[in-house]
């Protein structure tokens, strides 16, 4: 079906997800005239709903097969692009966002793989710190792990839409996991991060 109606793409929006694990469909533009176009694309969204916007408008023209793996490049620059900014804006958790309130400006999976980025960059630096005479620099950041996941917590208690509900969970299983890596460094008295 995919391949006879690839020259029609609304008719193989019902198959990505044949395709691509979590992709539901795609968002059409509308057109300077109004109308809603065919062959260009803006949105990717998921199957639970989130969207996630490509880095730029991307058309589904030629080949079917042709256009789906142009469709896929451009999915995975789209994310690389906003990974980088979740990481970058990671650095300011502590400054101008917090972790709490910057998770709602990024797509789960890009907010879960920023966050778990940037955790293994602060572990590695609190062990480099301990390294360097701070005897306390892991204890700090272990307090610090404890206080990021109260303020998960606490969004969790509070009204949230399903998928930023579901995004906090995870996130918050994933601090667990990781504040128990960091509080086992402490038991085991790791003396810095090449031991």
């Amino acid at each position: 079906d995919m391949l006879a109606n690839g020259t029609n793409p609304p008719k193989i929006m019902p198959y990505l997800g044949d395709c691509y694990d979590a992709l539901a469909n795609l968002r059409f533009v509308r057109l300077e005239d109004g109308e809603m176009s065919d062959k260009i694309v803006d949105t990717m969204v998921a199957k639970d709903g989130e969207e996630v916007a490509l880095h730029e408008n991307f058309s589904l023209e030629g080949e079917v097969e042709a256009y789906l793996n142009r469709l896929t490049e451009s999915m995975r620059k789209s994310l690389k692009i906003i990974l980088s900014d979740a990481v970058e804006k990671a650095v300011n958790w502590e400054i101008d966002t917090p972790r709490h309130e910057w998770l709602f400006n990024y797509p789960a999976q890009l907010c879960l793989t920023g966050a778990q980025i940037f955790w293994t960059d602060e572990t590695q630096m609190a062990l480099e710190e301990y390294e360097g005479g701070q005897e306390d620099a892991v204890k700090r950041y272990l307090q610090l792990c404890n206080n990021r996941l109260s303020s998960l917590i606490q969004l969790v208690l509070g009204e949230l839409s399903a998928a930023d509900r579901t995004k906090i969970i995870s996130l918050i299983t994933m601090d667990v996991h990781s504040r128990d890596v960091v509080d086992g460094l402490i038991s085991q008295k790791t003396e810095g991060p090449n031991s």
